[in-house]
């Protein structure tokens, strides 16, 4: 009877543990996996039931009722053997071939226990019941069990080693940790009860497996709820702020009672769908009170899909409103609890009825597109909404080349069909052609090729094409637009009539053409016109100045005739003035004027400002002060006239507009200076009444002419100007410092670095230069040819003393400068550079030059005086190394700021810094680089890199707001210019901006180190002085 007793205890734990999983109260089971354990538990209690008969039968020696029972016994254990296998892959989700192994193992051996069943009713061959009511057992049985044992231990071993695959954390690592269990116990009780055939060894390990098994269950299901709570609490909370801004929703929202479909609340836009005032109008009712029956029951089946699901039911739906107006809405309901512990629907729709309006005129749907094809129609629906735009309309089947044509009735716009046909590629292509004008043919032929037309569309969803027909009257203009459908076999071709808007664009180009041709024309007219009215002028007026000069010369003359001529002259004077003043503006505009470059007095041309401004203000009482803030140079090198000039303008403008009494200034301050060049800002002030912002806008002829010089000459100018205080005028400009220049550059420039070769194929130019540099101490050599430089570099190459300086003469008989160029730039690009020599204007030669490698340039002729600033300028702009060294600071342990937006040119800088053990911190723009320097504590950053070009804000921009911070490492700090541009207004642009030095993209490492280190030191020197 202990069989009956442990059926009867292992039957008990099964329903007491597994009770939820039968009768299916709890379990989720859209799960597969739980489907398949619920079978297996069926297998195994069917199992029980036997071993609980078996002692019965067993007891009452009932030998046929004994031998039913073991029978039935052993399909029970099939059925679990099968069972279990599908379980197990099911569980584990194993889609693999060792997952297909174990359900066919699994079902064979079932298989092969039931035919042995079957085979043991009439021979024996797994057990037998003998007269006595015994039972035996027979190899078979013992080879079955064998077969599971096996079989129970693969399962094990497979999940025992895929634990050890996968992280703790995840979830198969416990399933695969309870499969391993529950296999090897199993595997263990077959193999005591492959010995003990008499003990219920297979119950007890069934009752273990079962316990342990939903052991894992019922934690799965708990984490289910707790995730499940999780979600209902942020749901909640959702909730609750929800209702907070309800009102204030742009779509229509609203929450109901999910049993009783009541309305709990909702805003303004949904109080009006419903046809109510307020909201307080829909609270409190259902669906069935505001809405007709029909639109009633699809929201409350809708409600019913949201809370049927755990995540947000998002849907479109076209319904009417309570007033009955057919409405499309995107609509989006959920589930949620409230915190009554009620079970609600929250809803939010958005109205698109315009949208899909909209959407149904341009495409058509998946489900439209299949019907149209089967049927025969083929986008008939596209063809009838594209009536209005086309006047032929081809639907074409591209494998097949079948197509039908539509075409526009005209009267009420719609599209009717006129021919089906094949070949469309070929004979209807022909028939087309035909009506193409005759200049327009071939590129129509060509472009409705099949393959040239399937190959534009497949990279782009339309072709489109302009082309003239031919009519009974002139050709007219039409557009044909060919576009491919969903799935590339199909393509729409329309034909639109746009003579008119073609004819009409024509016109309109034709006659912005003519404006432009006209407005080029008054120009030149006009500027004929001014150079030979200013020319016209200022010829009696030099005589009169002439006369006037003479006339003051004779000593017999009384004083109020002196008086008057000196009148006429000082009128004639200003005449003359005014003259040139409208012949510079002409000059300006037309960018005819031409910059000086020469040596002049700073200190002079103050003077002659001081001398031309001082009167005027004491005609009108005012005070005048000229004063310089800092040291500056006595000599300058750049136009003096000119800068004279525009600061006379502004001055003399200052002059006019301020009433006595009053004061003119003019400050002037170096804010810059780096690599012989000086940054000047002179500030013009004036006190009294100022301008208001209309005067400021009305600017007279000397405001014009100095604003366009101060463009010219690569500077900035700015004014502040308030009402009643005064007016500020700004004017910044780097000129090149000239006092012993050669001097200085001989200083800073390592001559015997440089070796230079001189091609001219004039003899004597070619002498006069080589004289030049060697009058400055470069070493050089000369030749006549192109084909002779080649062979003069090949054998310095040889000799690995290559020549780093190519001065090419542009213009040469035989092999020209740029085809000479081009082989020296294929040949020996890195050992040198090139710089065309020319006596033209370099913006006639640029495009040539640039296009062979060429950016550097030398006027003809050269001259011993200025060569060397010419040779420092091309040497920096190339980044070549030719400069001696200076003094350097130590660069490792120092933290350098670098802004760059390109991250791939910020981590190749970094990379080559930090390989110096530099610290380097990155800005992507130059908000995020001032932002981290004003935050830094000062003297933290040893130097600043920064990029000109970057988004938000510029390098230009950042300097000067650096520059301008009120900390002393602000001012002192050396900030250096990244640029891909080297032109010598680049230059001047970054040191207006208060940066220390200029380098151009691509930066050489050591050439970066170099500069870094003198800076670095130079500022830390000029700090411990102060």
């Amino acid at each position: 009877m202990y069989y009956s007793t442990i059926g009867l205890l292992a039957v008990l734990i099964l329903f007491i543990v597994n009770w939820d999983i039968l009768h299916g109260f709890k379990v989720s089971y859209d799960k597969p996996a739980w489907n398949v354990y619920r079978g297996f538990l069926f297998a195994v209690l069917v199992y029980y039931i036997t071993d609980i008969l078996w002692g019965i039968l067993e007891s009452q020696k009932l030998v046929v009722a004994l031998f039913v029972d073991t029978t039935i016994y052993f399909v029970a254990m099939a059925l679990g053997i099968s069972f279990w296998a599908e379980y197990t892959v099911a569980y584990l989700d194993e889609k693999s071939p060792f997952g297909r192994f174990l359900i066919y193992a699994g079902r064979i051996i079932a298989l092969t226990i039931a035919i042995m069943v079957i085979v043991n009713i009439f021979v024996p061959v797994l057990f037998t019941v003998d007269e006595s009511c015994v039972y035996h057992d027979l190899p078979i049985r013992d080879f079955m069990l064998i077969c599971q044992i096996l079989f129970l231990l693969t399962i094990s071993v497979y999940a025992f080693s895929s634990m050890f695959r996968i992280s703790k954390t995840e979830e198969k690592h416990v399933r695969y940790r309870i499969l391993a269990s529950f296999g090897f116990i199993m595997a263990l009780c077959l193999f005591v009860q492959l010995w003990f055939p008499y003990l219920p060894i297979y119950s007890i390990a069934y009752m273990l497996g079962t316990c342990l098994l939903h052991s894992f269950i019922a934690n799965d299901e708990r984490e289910n709820y707790k995730i499940e709570h999780e979600e209902n609490k942020k749901v909640n909370e959702l909730m609750d702020r929800f209702v907070s801004i309800l009102d204030n929703m742009p779509g229509m929202t609203f929450t109901k009672d999910a049993k009783t479909g009541v309305y709990l609340a909702c805003n303004q836009a949904f109080a009006e769908y419903a046809n109510k005032e307020t909201p307080d109008g829909v609270t409190g009712l259902t669906d069935d009170e505001i809405f007709d029956a029909d639109t009633a029951a699809h929201f409350v089946k809708d409600d019913k899909m949201a809370l049927s699901l755990s995540t947000p039911y998002i849907f479109f739906e076209d319904v009417p409103d309570a007033a009955g107006n057919r409405r499309q809405l995107q609509t989006t309901k959920l589930k949620y609890t409230d915190t009554a512990g009620r079970l609600c629907v929250l809803g939010m729709c958005q109205d698109v009825t315009d949208m899909i309006k909209v959407q149904h005129e341009h495409d058509m749907t998946k489900e439209a597109y299949e019907q149209a094809v089967s049927s025969g129609l083929m986008y008939s629906n596209i063809a009838q909404t594209l009536a209005q735009d086309y006047i032929d309309l081809y639907y074409v089947n591209v494998d097949t080349e079948e197509f039908i044509q539509y075409r526009n009735g005209g009267e009420n716009g719609s599209l009717s069909e006129v021919r089906r046909g094949w070949h469309f590629f070929s004979d209807c292509k022909m028939e087309l052609a035909e009506k193409v004008y005759d200049d327009d043919r071939d590129d129509f032929l060509q472009a409705m090729k099949r393959k040239t037309l399937m190959k534009a569309l497949s990279k782009k969803a339309a072709f489109v094409m302009t082309y003239r027909v031919i009519t009974e009257d002139d050709p007219i203009y039409v557009n044909m637009k060919i576009s491919r459908m969903q799935n590339d076999q199909y393509i729409i071709m329309g034909i639109t009539n746009v003579d008119s808007e073609m004819r009409e664009t024509m016109a309109k180009s034709e006659a912005l053409i003519e404006a432009l041709n006209s407005a080029e024309r008054a120009k030149k007219i006009n500027n004929e016109f001014i150079s030979g009215m200013s020319h016209e002028i200022r010829s009696p007026i030099n005589a009169i100045i002439g006369l006037q000069t003479l006339a003051v010369k004779n000593e017999n003359m009384d004083d109020k005739t002196h008086e008057y001529l000196d009148k006429i002259g000082e009128s004639a004077n200003n005449l003359l003035e005014i003259i040139n003043n409208i012949l510079d503006m002409s000059q300006i505009e037309a960018g005819r004027v031409v910059l000086q470059k020469e040596e002049f007095s700073f200190s002079g041309m103050l003077e002659k400002i001081n001398d031309r401004v001082v009167p005027q203000c004491n005609d009108k009482g005012l005070s005048y002060e000229c004063r310089i803030l800092n040291q500056v140079d006595s000599t300058y090198y750049g136009d003096d006239v000119k800068l004279r000039k525009l600061l006379i303008n502004i001055l003399e403008t200052a002059v006019n507009v301020t009433d006595a009494p009053g004061n003119i200034a003019l400050n002037i301050e170096k804010t810059v200076e780096f690599e012989g060049q000086s940054t000047l800002r002179f500030c013009i002030t004036n006190t009294g009444s100022g301008m208001n912002k209309e005067s400021a806008d009305d600017i007279n002829i000397n405001m014009a002419i100095s604003k366009k010089l101060v463009e010219v000459m690569n500077g900035t100018i700015s004014k502040e100007s308030d009402k009643d205080v005064g007016t500020k005028t700004f004017v910044t400009l780097t000129l090149k410092n000239s006092s012993d220049e050669n001097r200085d550059l001989e200083k800073k420039i390592d001559l015997d670095s440089i070796k230079v070769l001189i091609v001219d194929d004039n003899p004597i130019e070619a002498e006069h230069a080589k004289m030049v540099l060697d009058e400055v101490g470069i070493k050089s050599d000369a030749c006549t040819s192109g084909q002779e430089a080649l062979r003069k570099m090949e054998i310095q190459h040889a000799k690995h003393k290559p020549y780093n300086l190519v001065f090419m003469d542009w213009i040469m008989s035989g092999m020209t400068g740029p085809e000479t160029s081009s082989e020296i730039m294929k040949l020996f690009k890195n050992e040198c550079t090139v710089v065309a020599l020319t006596a033209n204007n370099w913006d006639d030669i640029r495009e040539e030059a640039e296009r062979v490698g060429v950016d550097n340039y030398l006027a003809k002729p050269l001259f011993a005086s200025n060569i060397l600033e010419k040779i420092d300028q091309i040497a920096r702009r190339s980044n070549m190394n030719i400069f001696k060294e200076k003094d350097r600071a130590k660069l490792a342990g120092r933290r350098i700021l670098l802004a760059e937006d390109v991250d791939i040119n910020a981590e190749i800088m970094m990379d080559a810094l930090e390989i110096e053990n530099i610290k380097i911190d990155h800005a992507a723009n130059g908000i995020i680089a001032v932002e981290m320097f004003e935050k830094s504590t000062a003297g933290v950053y040893a130097a600043i890199i920064m990029d000109v070009r970057m988004p938000q804000m510029d390098g230009l921009e950042a300097a000067k707001t650096i520059r301008a911070m009120d900390r002393e490492d602000a001012k002192r700090i050396p900030i250096i210019a990244l640029t891909a541009n080297a032109f010598d207004e680049d230059v001047q642009r970054s040191m207006q901006a208060g940066m220390n030095a200029h380098l151009s993209k691509p930066v050489e490492t050591d050439n970066l180190l170099r500069i870094l280190g003198e800076l670095i030191y130079e500022a830390e020197e000029v700090y411990d002085v102060l």
